[in-house]
């Protein structure tokens, strides 16, 4: 599985080649130079794919697996951008020299792990459609934990301009994380 997400992590850092989409009121990111939509697919696929070989082999389950996973990619996405927008545009650290620059890393660091938790929450919610051992509040809570602290590459990934630093971890971790879950070591 964690192969599947490194494959997946480097499709996803793969130039988009559909142009910019925002939905309008509320604003939602849809696609972006950043932040392709096939990202989003090619994680789906992925992990779909795997738990249509290893688990389940009703190709409804899997779909459906595939296409929560992509919702919860534009969640984690936009989740991400809010609380980075909030945070910039609030008072924290005062307005001195240097405030803003504090307040774009702290969050970028925020909202990186609270987009983290989410994809990460939306991707457990989703393979427990076809894999009842994820079902278990271990394997869930795992896969959160670990999508949230590897969300937080969100600040260096933006930092560097290279989102591959945080596409390639996260997604190999949260599959490796699914792939545990599916184990069920605590039963």
């Amino acid at each position: 599985m964690a192969g599947i997400g490194i494959l997946t992590g480097l499709i996803s850092v793969l130039p988009s080649p559909l142009p910019d989409l925002r939905l309008e009121d509320p604003e939602i990111l849809i696609n972006a130079e950043g932040v392709p939509l096939h990202a989003g697919l090619a994680f789906g696929g992925g992990i779909a794919l795997m738990l249509w070989l290893w688990v389940n082999r009703d190709p409804g389950k899997c779909l459906l697996t595939m296409a929560l996973i992509l919702i919860g990619w534009l969640v984690a996405v936009n989740t991400a951008n809010d609380v980075f927008s909030v945070i910039v545009g609030s008072d924290l650290f005062g307005t001195a020299p240097g405030a803003k620059a504090n307040r774009e890393i702290v969050g970028w660091l925020v909202g990186g792990f609270c987009g983290g938790a989410v994809g990460a929450g939306f991707t457990a919610f989703a393979a427990a459609i076809p894999a009842q051992a994820i079902r278990h509040s271990r394997a869930w809570a795992l896969t959160i934990a670990i999508g949230a602290l590897l969300g937080l590459l969100l600040y260096p990934a933006a930092h560097l301009t290279a989102i591959v630093l945080l596409y390639v971890p996260w997604q190999a971790a949260v599959a490796a994380a699914i792939a545990y879950g599916l184990t069920e070591p605590w039963a």
